[in-house]
């Protein structure tokens, strides 16, 4: 009886083990490959024609869909991403159509209104009048379509980007406006105004800034949108070199994303010329002129990633037509951790989201890359043809962590001797000799390779527009979205699975807002939310780093809804995760920190003014070895099984055998 009562036992824990392993799993089954290498897979867009613009969450599955601008840049396609087919499907029922001669140059998603449904911001042009940025509000009506809600106001030259200008997590953008361009262009007037997103919140609505006036030329896109003056911040918090943000370039690579430490989104700003640039840092009491800086001369769009795992966000820089690839690195305190407790000033273990006021980017100690000495005679590409005036901009260095060893490696597109546009792939190690940044030991480069083995899936494409890096799958790993023209000229896009390092661990995250009453908006991700997060790595050191959520959101920058933060070949838990969000006024809560968070499980965060109010779910993404654990765990279950009846039979036989021996005792006795 004993027995039979552990084995029913054990029958229970196998049935709780599969509906935990139902439950728990991100996606269904991903692609199964032999080699580690790079492998072109027909996901559903072989019949694409387009340029890819942007990725949204259209149905709230946190996975990654396609906004896609037709050829004729007259429409905007929505390719769906379906976990069951593992396929992208075009939902024709999205398509959204511009009416006039605008030209489409770039789409933001965003729920901008608040209900829990994706919206566009679609950007575009028209010949006659390149310099003159139309934007149309397409609002999501939940059954998969989007309606017209009307137009902002224009634009002037450079495509207005997203971020949060009141800390109350709705989605406003920043540029110039149309009508406010000739009074930027003198010395006296502000260069840069806020399209205000006015969303009915009351959760948010109590939010006030001290750096934008309350002045209102027009309401746009429904009421949705208000045009206001970002104004100079009061004089006692200001910079008396600077009391006004320049006017962004065009194009431009101006970005929503942390830069002091404080785990709060910063405003960084490509002034006009494209040679300097502003930041500026998000306070408790709004948007503070910090710093002026210089870009290289002929810089391309910059990226931002934290390059060195330092736990501060780093600039990567191009040089369009050029083999040079300027890594700026981010000088901060740093944290409290092995040789760094000797510094003075070093920021304790539980003050990670601290800010340093003394951040900031040495041009003159840039590591510098040289493609050509990579690939001989390569130079990275311009600007893609045909796409109109107002939409050309060089594509960006694409960082990620495509072998998840925490550090972020680069995608880029180069152009060869031959005039062949090629995707290539440099892989971040750790630095050899020579590793101080500027004389300081405490802050160290990181050294690139070329890959080359297992990318023969790349080499095909010829005429490479642009690339990005997303998750195809729902599996923690970054794969490609090749952007290239084929033999016939046609504007196409591939899928290139990543089969590298599939034994490594990840944290996949993603800030969302949170609307009136607390409602989780899923289909939202914010733009510029930071994640820093502190754990020990194979070395058995602490080890800190720091991610950024969509800080870019103008020119395609094809930045994925979520993060993909690598943590090596270490099963540790994260012993803190700290979230930024992109600002809080009145003494709202700017960040928290999280404890015990499990590798290869994604995390969605809703931030909310109050410490009480924010919420955090766990998803456990289910291992490519759960079938064979299930598998061996029954078959260990039937071997025990078949012991228990086994020893069962035995011991009844045993007992009979007993009771025969004692029965025929008691006979004799009678006898």
């Amino acid at each position: 009886m004993h027995f039979m009562r552990r084995g029913a036992a054990l029958a229970a824990l196998a049935a709780l083990a599969v509906t935990t392993a139902a439950a728990a799993g991100l996606s269904g089954a991903k692609f199964r490959f032999k080699l580690d290498q790079l492998y072109e897979v027909g996901v559903g867009l072989e019949g694409l024609r387009g340029t890819p613009a942007a990725f949204g969450d259209s149905n709230g599955d946190q996975t990654a869909d396609l906004f896609v601008i037709t050829a004729d840049q007259r429409a905007v396609e929505l390719w769906e991403w379906r976990a069951a087919d593992k396929s992208f499907a075009h939902r024709q029922s999205a398509d959204i159509r511009v009416g006039g001669d605008v030209l489409v140059s770039n789409v933001i998603p965003g729920d901008f209104d608040m209900d829990g449904n994706l919206d566009v911001v679609v950007q575009g042009a028209s010949r006659a009048a390149p310099s003159r940025i139309t934007m149309q509000l397409y609002l999501g009506d939940g059954s998969g379509a989007f309606r017209d809600a009307g137009a902002l106001d224009p634009a002037a030259d450079a495509l207005p980007f997203a971020f949060d200008h009141d800390g109350s997590g709705r989605v406003s953008l920043l540029g110039v406006p149309w009508d406010k361009r000739e009074a930027a262009s003198s010395t006296s007037a502000p260069a840069v105004w806020v399209w205000a997103n006015a969303a009915s919140d009351k959760a948010n609505s109590t939010t006030t800034t001290t750096t934008t006036t309350t002045t209102t030329t027009t309401t746009t896109a429904g009421g949705l949108f208000s045009l206001q003056e970002l104004a100079s911040p009061p004089p006692q918090q200001s910079n008396s070199t600077a009391t006004a943000m320049c006017r962004p370039a065009s194009p431009h690579s101006s970005a929503f994303v942390d830069l002091d430490g404080d785990c709060v989104a910063d405003l960084f700003v490509v002034c006009a010329g494209g040679e300097e640039y502003q930041i500026w840092t998000n306070g408790p009491e709004g948007f503070v002129y910090a710093q002026t800086g210089k870009l290289p001369s002929g810089a391309g769009p910059v990226s931002f990633a934290d390059m060195n795992g330092d736990g501060s966000i780093d600039m990567v820089v191009p040089i369009t037509g050029k083999p040079q690839i300027y890594v700026l690195y981010n000088r901060q305190r740093p944290l409290c951790l092995g040789a760094a407790r000797a510094r003075p000033g070093c920021r304790a273990y539980e003050r990670i989201c601290e800010a340093d006021p003394g951040f900031g980017f040495a041009l003159g100690d840039a590591q510098v890359v040289d493609v050509s000495g990579l690939w001989r005679g390569e130079v990275l590409r311009g600007a893609a043809d045909g796409l109109g005036a107002h939409a050309a901009a060089p594509p960006a260095v694409r960082l990620g962590d495509l072998n998840l060893d925490g550090f972020p490696d680069m995608a880029l597109v180069t152009r060869t001797r031959g005039g062949e546009a090629r995707v290539r792939l440099l892989r971040s190690e750790p630095c050899a000799a020579g590793c101080a940044v500027g004389g300081d030991p405490l802050l160290a480069r990181r050294d690139y390779a070329a890959v080359a083995d297992g990318v023969a899936a790349l080499e095909q494409f010829r005429d490479a527009q642009d690339v990005a890096l997303f998750d195809l799958d729902g599996t923690g790993t970054l794969d490609l979205l090749v952007c290239y023209v084929d033999g016939g000229g046609q504007r196409r896009a591939a899928a290139v699975y990543n089969n590298f390092y599939t034994d490594a661990f990840f944290i996949k995250a993603t800030a969302c807002a949170t609307g009136a009453g607390g409602t989780r908006l899923r289909t939202g991700p914010l733009p510029g939310p930071s994640f820093k997060y502190v754990l020990v790595g194979e070395s058995g050191r602490k080890h800190v780093a720091q991610a950024a959520q969509a800080p870019q959101t103008a020119y395609r920058a094809l930045l994925t809804p979520y993060t993909v933060i690598g943590i090596g070949r270490t099963n540790n838990y994260i012993e803190d995760f700290s979230v930024g969000r992109t600002g809080a006024r009145g003494g709202g809560r700017r960040e928290r920190s999280f404890e015990g968070l499990i590798p290869n499980s994604q995390v969605v965060v809703f931030p909310a003014n109050t410490t009480g109010d924010w919420r955090l779910e766990l998803y456990m993404n289910r291992s490519e070895s759960t079938p064979y654990i299930l598998a061996t765990l029954l078959s260990s279950m039937a071997v025990l099984a078949a012991a228990v009846a086994a020893l069962g039979a035995l011991e009844r036989k045993a007992d009979r055998r007993e009771r025969q021996r004692a029965l025929q005792s008691i006979n004799f006795d009678a006898l």
